[in-house]
């Protein structure tokens, strides 16, 4: 087999969100990108994220904005504009799974809340609804609470994945083992040998999330990011798949400044429907195993939606750890994160809804330090592609079953 020798502009490793609308983002601004990923493209935090974009109204809970929301509150207005072909990533035929979120509340807390969310800080982003606008999951005589609709959405991660891999499919490049194929020098990453190519990029992007921490290795043999790490924080999330017909993609708001628990709903092809499960529930999740995790959501559902009947539901747990750069007491971090040293740009989106965030900050990087955008490069000849990864919900129940 004859070696190809290929000088990208820009290389970039990991197909998550991070990965997958950076390489869109630079090439549209005439950069000739290659992506490299270990496993199925979207198959990590990307198709296991709830497909919330949020513009962190969730995190003013206790009572204020933070740092945190003000930094991600443009964020939905960002991706419905992408969604209708504007801006550097056009996200056209995207599908939604709802175009609003609710948050719903009881009791003292529903108390705390009309006051918060009265204030000018919030007004028109959040809208208090009358009993016949209820979703139908709390559209029941005896739920007591409170219900807000937020101006947020939530876009199907498989859709999402489509609609970004579709216009860069070729640059996609499968690389299940990088051990002894990399080589490193002061600047960065100078060479990648693959089978049947050698990529020699001038700009190197690290975008593998969880990955990020085995190439920062390699990068700080060379002196590059020296106080940088990484840090993963964990959840146990858990999957309900019934027939009971109720969509909801919504936020229960519980004693702290953290969601109770969290609702997205996503369709399986025999009409099911899958409550994915996260928030509080999610979080104190990784203290328990699989069957007290979901024992801990049975509960949960019992108490929160007393009017319905999960006992012929199926269930299911997932495990996902949230890559990020790290952090003093392992906090989130307040927005989408990129930084430069020589040759090499370090980057975490640290959630997906700010991925807009995260490009923008790569490109002005590049911009500012190099390289210009090169000749148009062909792409690959005869390398695999990075094969695409599948949510969760659609294989484990029937695992389970069998």
């Amino acid at each position: 087999m004859t070696t190809q020798t290929l000088e990208p502009d820009v290389l970039i490793f990991g197909g998550g969100v991070a990965g997958l609308w950076l390489i869109n983002q630079l090439q549209n601004q005439g950069y000739q990108c290659l992506l490299l990923e270990t496993g199925a493209l979207g198959g990590a935090q990307t198709l296991a994220s709830q497909g919330i974009i949020h513009g962190g109204l969730k995190y003013a809970l206790g009572g204020a904005l933070s740092n945190e929301s003000e930094a991600i509150a443009g964020m939905p207005e960002r991706w419905r504009a992408a969604m209708a072909g504007q801006g550097p990533v056009p996200l056209n035929g995207l599908d939604v799974l709802s175009d609003t979120q609710h948050l719903w509340s009881a009791g003292s807390v529903a108390s705390r809340m009309t006051t918060f969310f009265a204030s000018k800080m919030l007004r028109g982003r959040i809208e208090r609804l009358r009993r016949g606008d209820y979703p139908s999951a709390l559209a029941n005589a005896r739920f007591k609470g409170q219900v807000y609709r937020l101006d947020d959405l939530v876009v199907d991660t498989e859709s999402l994945l489509d609609v970004l891999t579709a216009p860069v499919r070729t640059r996609l490049l499968q690389a299940p083992d990088l051990n002894g194929r990399l080589t490193w020098d002061e600047r960065g990453l100078r060479e990648v040998r693959l089978d049947g190519a050698v990529i020699r990029p001038k700009v190197s992007v690290l975008a593998a999330g969880e990955g990020n921490a085995a190439l920062l290795d390699g990068a700080h043999a060379r002196h590059l990011f020296t106080q940088e790490e990484s840090q993963s924080r964990p959840l146990k999330m858990v999957l309900v798949r019934h027939r009971l017909g109720h969509s909801l993609y919504a936020h229960c708001a519980g004693a702290s400044s953290k969601p109770r628990l969290t609702v997205t709903t996503h369709p399986l092809p025999d009409g099911s429907l899958v409550w994915y499960l996260g928030g509080d529930l999610a979080e104190r999740g990784v203290e328990r195993n699989d069957a007290e995790q979901i024992a801990a959501a049975r509960t949960e559902l019992d108490q929160l939606f007393p009017w319905l009947d999960f006992s012929g539901a199926d269930w299911a747990t997932l495990d996902v750890s949230r890559a990020e750069p790290r952090q003093n007491s392992l906090a989130k971090p307040d927005n989408a994160y990129a930084r430069r040293d020589g040759d090499l740009i370090l980057t975490w989106p640290t959630k997906l809804t700010l991925a807009p965030d995260l490009g923008d900050r790569v490109e002005a990087l590049i911009r500012e330090h190099g390289p210009q955008p090169g000749p148009a490069m062909a792409p690959p000849r005869n390398l695999p592609l990075a094969p695409l990864g599948q949510p969760y919900w659609h294989h484990c129940f029937a695992r389970e079953n069998h």
